[in-house]
This record gives structure tokens, sequence and C-alpha cells, in this order.
């Protein structure tokens, strides 16, 4: 279905719920989180008490459970009613300040919930693998600290130290300073 098809599918059912065509908006084409939806912004906006904003589904109105609690909050502190399909909301009411904590509060955390586990699980797979983040180390701590003696005491240069430890030369840099980091935090210990 093209956006013109959901569009006229999407008037018919807002008018079908009683919105007057004037008070129709979309904002079509704009996909993904990073745009901003105008005609959405400006209806937030626009919005005072006793208002009632009116959707066919929650996703008509949020991208993500995050942006549904920024959205319904806003709903929220200026006193207006949000009708979902043929429910209303009104935070005026007990079971509407349940729903408007719902969609909020619990959601975005349940969908930030839920997102945090999709990525611990692979996370500590790979780690385990040696493959988060980085791979395994390029040196152990004792031929991390050889290399920082060598290049301390001056008896090997950068270039002998990159061929002996098989490193590139920022590779060298960065584990004199690993060293370096290690033995002050020791130091402090």
């Amino acid at each position: 279905m093209g956006d013109a098809e959901d569009q006229d599918e999407q008037r018919g059912q807002l008018l079908s719920l009683g919105v007057r065509p004037d008070r129709v908006r979309f904002d079509a084409g704009l996909q993904g989180t990073r745009h901003r939806l105008p005609n959405r912004d400006a209806l937030l906006d626009e919005l005072t008490s006793g208002d009632t904003v009116v959707v066919t589904g929650l996703e008509r109105l949020a991208r993500s459970a995050a942006e549904l609690g920024e959205i319904t909050t806003v709903i929220r502190d200026r006193k207006a009613r949000l009708r979902v399909g043929g429910t209303v909301y009104d935070p005026a009411t007990e079971a509407g300040r349940t729903a408007f904590e719902l969609f909020s509060r619990v959601f975005p955390d349940f969908e930030a919930g839920i997102y945090e586990l999709r990525l611990t699980g692979p996370r500590k797979q790979a780690k385990a693998a040696g493959r988060y983040p980085g791979g395994q180390p390029k040196l152990t701590a004792e031929q991390r600290r050889q290399l920082y003696e060598l290049y301390m005491s001056g008896s090997e240069t950068v270039a002998q130290l990159q061929k002996r430890f098989g490193l590139s030369r920022s590779g060298v840099y960065m584990q004199i300073q690993r060293e370096r980091e290690t033995q002050t935090h020791q130091a402090s210990s």
C-alpha cells in the first residue's frame, strides 16, 4: 500500500471516529526516527486542556516506546485526552492516569530493557570468544611490562620494539601508555 492509499484509509478511519476533516494531519514520507514529524509536533504545540488527540493506533502517534512516552507526557501535562481507536484515555480519571503511566513510563522502560537483553547475550558470547570489544589483547601483561621497560631504558628503538612484538608504531605507543597507566594506578593504590 502506497502513502496515498494509506493516507486515504487513515483519513476515512479518523473521520469515522469523529475527527473533523480540517483537523486531520499527516506526516507522509518521513520514515525512521531521525526525522521530526512537523504536523504531529504542531498538533502537540497547539494542544490545550480538554482537547482530544485521536489516532487509529499508537504506531500512528509515535515510532518508538520512548517517543510514545514523550508524546503522552505532553498530552497528559496539557490535560488533554488521547483516543486510540474507540478507547479514550483521560488523565483526569484513574483509568486514564494508569494508561498514561503505562504509555509514558512503563512502555519506554520495557523497550529499553528488551533492547539491553537483546544485546547482553551476544555481547557476553562475543566477549568470551575474544571478539568484543576489539578482540584479544596483542600482548600479555608481562610482554607489555617488558616492552615498557625496554622503551624507558632506551635500549631499543620504537622500530625495534615494533618488530620484536609484532605491533604497529601506534600499537607500541598504545601499549606504553597502557603500562604507564597500570603502573600509575598500582602506585596510587
